[in-house]
């Protein structure tokens, strides 16, 4: 029988975006807080969520409720919830009092996504794209049930609905692949990533997103957990350890961006792992001791599922798994020992790792299971497990020396020998259970990206060192413009670079993904032109300190006025301005500028022999060398550079709709317009 594990093309992670607790607005400000340690649990704002005054005023006749009353918990910004700009989205300011706040970061964060995946809104617009984002409550809605306008209630019934959070998405960003929302309760997200990935394997759709947010606005919500206790009083989830009392109620957003392998390795996506595999199961009844109990029956069932399904895994190359990890005292012993007794490493030296990020960002419900997918993902490119947070002493009950289990408790490389060979890609296993008894276990797998092929054509490092880049911003309104601009150099000010040529790697990656892969047809729009870091700093204090700052080597595009739509005019150069060395830059760093130079060069040899294009153009070392001024040289310079540059502008897509040469430029102008070949 063959194995459908064999069969299963990986899918790949290539875009990450999300919203936790504090001040967590990235997948690199959630890398941050996973690597240091960092405590985001925070009081309970009260401004949205009074649960103290909830208690009080409905139950006052029971004196126990004192006790059940929580403090803390790990909450979103302010600014996740109320800085949200309708006119971005088509929507009006009454559209926004109709829409679920979790919905509104849902729009933000897909297009941080897009953004982060390298694709504009216009490459994913009309494409045939599936959408499925877990959520299992709407606390919004039970608030606004509670409020008096009928007429607004219903309304609010429509906009605000659960099957909103994914139809918003594919509303907005006109996508016309598969949709749902999804509701396993805390598996919710994690079950949204494993039916996107199967409209990937199935040719449902082109691309996949999926994830999941939480919100927290009812009261009565957040206190029903508490009567169950499932939440810990103090607020904090400590999972695997001693004191673990329950899970710290979290809010979140997080979204992954899904292709198909073979489809991200053509288009060249950056990828941040590979899902493997994923499937899902239930509890059922027999092995419960009560509804909401997990059971180890079935999640060792469920284990043994997925890998036999897929025998070209080794059990033992599984190094680390990122566990669901409530931080309760029955539920915490029972993963631990489902993974321990199915993974068991006691006949190795090395023990298998387990973690969850739900002690550093709580327990995040609707975004419980993407959360562990985008640390895993933090994880495979930085190739570093991060540190347990709040544990002290294992759960006695956890059989960790029986399994040779290990809690991680501080920051752990990649293996890079011992039973894992160097050669194969690292493999992490990731838990998520739903209160209701379904289950899911996904194997991510590290992508090994081949090699890098170096410079092209041969050329050095010197050649190329005086090379410029460009960093384009646009957006819709200037305030908006000069924010981004402001996180870009606040950014770039807490990156330490390390040699001069990985600054300049570095810096030819951000000027060619702000260029090919973000949405740059917005009104407003401004580019630097520098060559290395410390210039770019300058330029971008110099504009973000300057009101009416218009740099000499920056341009800066106001589509607002009445003349939006711009004909594009082609203008030839004739005889005067041609200087030493024009193009040199161009010719080690543009291909198709490249391709054009040798092939002109390679007609003209046909005709002439006492000079060359390329000698004089390129490898002429000392300006008193070159005859660039003479007419018999100057004229066919010109008229090759400008053919050569016009190839790089169609290339990017930047067509004229006027052509005009003048003097020797008016046969650049006729060979352009197809009046004649090159022969």
């Amino acid at each position: 029988m063959v194995s459908i594990g064999n069969l299963l093309e990986p899918i790949a992670v290539i875009g990450l975006s999300c919203a936790f607790a504090g001040d967590i607005n990235s997948p690199d400000d959630l890398w941050n807080v996973l690597k240091d340690s960092v405590n985001v649990n925070s009081e309970i704002p009260k401004e949205r969520l009074d649960l103290e005054s909830y208690v009080y005023d409905r139950l006052t006749n029971d004196p126990l409720l004192k006790d059940t009353l929580i403090h803390r918990g790990y909450f979103m910004s302010t600014d996740n919830l109320d800085k949200f700009d309708p006119g971005y989205f088509g929507l009006t300011d009454n559209d926004t009092l109709l829409l679920e706040p979790g919905h509104r970061i849902l729009l933000q964060k897909f297009v941080h996504l897009l953004d982060d995946a390298g694709y504009t809104i216009d490459q994913i617009r009309g494409t045939n794209t599936s959408i499925y984002i877990g959520q299992f409550s709407s606390d919004f809605q039970r608030v606004i049930s509670r409020q008096s306008i009928e007429h607004r209630k219903r309304l609010m019934d429509v906009f605000s609905g659960l099957f909103n959070a994914s139809a918003r998405i594919a509303y907005h960003f006109d996508l016309h692949g598969p949709n749902a929302t999804i509701d396993t309760a805390c598996s919710s997200s994690l079950q949204a990533i494993h039916i996107a990935c199967q409209t990937l394997r199935n040719n449902e759709a082109d691309y996949a997103v999926a994830g999941g947010i939480s919100v927290h606005f009812a009261p009565d919500m957040f206190y029903g957990y508490s009567l169950i206790g499932a939440v810990s009083p103090d607020g904090r989830s400590r999972s695997f350890s001693n004191d673990a009392n329950g899970y710290g109620k979290g809010e979140g957003c997080g979204l992954v961006f899904l292709k198909r392998l073979t489809d991200a390795e053509r288009d060249g996506d950056r990828i941040y792992c590979l899902i493997h595999d994923i499937i899902s199961n239930h509890d059922g009844q027999r092995f419960k001791t009560g509804y909401t109990a997990p059971t180890e029956f079935a999640q060792n069932l469920l284990l043994n599922k997925i890998y036999s399904r897929n025998p070209q895994i080794d059990r033992n190359d599984i190094f680390y798994a990122e566990a669901h990890g409530t931080g309760t005292q029955v539920g915490d012993p029972i993963e631990a020992n489902a993974l321990g007794h199915f993974f068991n490493r006691t006949q190795f030296d090395s023990p298998l790792l387990i973690g969850s990020v739900k002690s550093n960002i709580g327990h995040t419900e609707g975004a419980a299971g993407v959360a562990p997918l985008i640390k895993v993902a933090l994880c495979m490119k930085h190739r570093l497990i991060p540190p347990q947070m709040h544990f002290k002493q294992l759960n006695p009950k956890i059989r960790a020396r029986q399994y040779n289990l290990h809690v991680v408790q501080h920051l752990t490389h990649f293996p890079s020998s011992s039973h894992i060979s160097t050669y194969r890609p690292v493999l992490i296993g990731i838990n998520s259970f739903g209160i209701g008894g379904n289950n899911a276990h996904c194997i991510v797998q590290e992508y090994l990206q081949p090699p890098s092929q170096g410079l092209q054509n041969g050329h050095t490092k010197d050649e190329i060192e005086e090379q410029y880049m460009v960093l384009m911003f646009s957006s819709k309104c200037q305030k908006s413009l000069k924010t981004h601009i402001q996180k870009c150099h606040h950014w770039l000010s807490n990156i330490l670079m390390g040699k001069e040529e990985e600054e300049k790697n570095f810096l030819i990656q951000l000027s060619y993904k702000l260029l090919f892969h973000r949405t740059l047809s917005y009104s407003q729009r401004i580019s630097f032109v520098f060559k290395d870091q410390q210039e770019l700093q300058q330029q971008l204090l110099s504009f973000l300190s300057d009101k009416n700052y218009r740099s000499g080597v920056s341009t800066w595009i106001d589509q607002t006025d009445q003349y939006n739509e711009k004909t594009i005019c082609f203008v030839y150069s004739g005889q005067g301005p041609q200087w030493w060395s024009m193009g040199r830059q161009l010719y080690y760093t543009e291909p198709i500028f490249r391709q054009w130079i040798d092939r002109i060069d390679y007609e003209l040899k046909q005709v002439t022999h006492d000079w060359s294009l390329l000698d004089e153009l390129i490898y002429t070392k000392e300006e008193h060398q070159s005859r660039i001024n003479d007419t018999n040289i100057a004229q066919p310079c010109l008229f090759a550079l400008q053919v050569a540059l016009t190839a790089l502008w169609l290339s990017w897509n930047v067509y004229p709709k006027v052509i005009v040469g003048h003097s020797v430029g008016e046969i650049a102008a006729a060979y352009i317009n197809g009046h004649f070949t090159l022969k």
